[in-house]
C-alpha cells in the first residue's frame, strides 16, 4: 500500500476553483495588500485628534476686511469703530456666539441700548454673526464690546474679539 504524493493540494469547493481561473494567486495577494493599505490611509481621514483644524475668525467692519491674520482659536483681537458701523465676523466651524456690551451679555437677535449705543446682534448662520450699532445724539464715552466664539465640535476652542466702539 503506496500513498502517492500530489505536490500541488487539490482545491475543494465551487470558489475556490473559481478563484484559480480568474487570476493567480500573486495578483490576489498583491491586490489584497493594496486593499489593506487603502483601508489604512482612508481611516485617517475626518476625525480624531491628529488632523483637526483649529478655530479661526475673519472680521469684516463696515464691510472692511480688517487686516491682519483671523483671530485663532485661543486668540484675542482688539479693534476700535465707529457707532453706526456694522461688524462681521465668520468663523471656519460651527461655533456659540457671546456678546457682551458693556459687560452685561446680550443673549438672542435682539437690540440693546448700553451708554447711548443701540446694538443689534443677527446670527447669519451657525457660523456668522453680524452686529449693529447706532447712535442717536453721540457717545459721552467709548463703548466697550466683547465677541466670543466657542467651537461646537471642540469646546475647549475659543477665540475673542473685543470692540471699542467711538464717536
Amino acid at each position: 500500500m503506496q500513498q502517492s504524493q500530489e505536490s500541488a493540494p487539490k482545491s475543494t469547493g465551487a470558489s475556490r476553483f473559481l478563484a484559480d481561473l480568474a487570476c493567480p494567486r500573486w495578483l490576489r495577494r498583491r491586490s489584497g495588500l493594496a486593499l489593506l493599505a487603502a483601508a489604512a490611509s482612508l481611516s485617517a481621514c475626518g476625525g480624531g485628534g491628529d488632523g483637526y483644524i483649529t478655530l479661526d475668525i475673519g472680521i469684516l467692519v463696515g464691510g472692511v476686511v480688517v487686516s491682519g491674520p483671523p483671530v485663532y482659536s485661543g486668540g484675542h483681537r482688539s479693534i476700535t469703530m465707529y457707532a453706526g458701523q456694522s461688524i462681521q465676523l465668520d468663523a471656519n466651524e460651527p461655533v456659540y456666539w457671546t456678546l457682551l456690551v458693556g459687560g452685561g451679555s446680550v443673549v438672542g437677535s435682539v437690540t440693546v441700548v448700553y451708554a447711548g449705543l443701540a446694538v443689534t446682534q443677527t446670527t447669519i448662520s451657525d457660523s456668522r454673526i453680524v452686529v449693529d450699532t447706532s447712535s442717536r445724539f453721540g457717545l459721552v464715552n467709548p463703548v466697550p464690546m466683547t465677541l466670543i466664539a466657542t467651537s461646537t465640535i471642540d469646546s475647549a476652542q475659543v477665540a475673542t474679539v473685543d470692540v471699542l466702539v467711538t464717536n
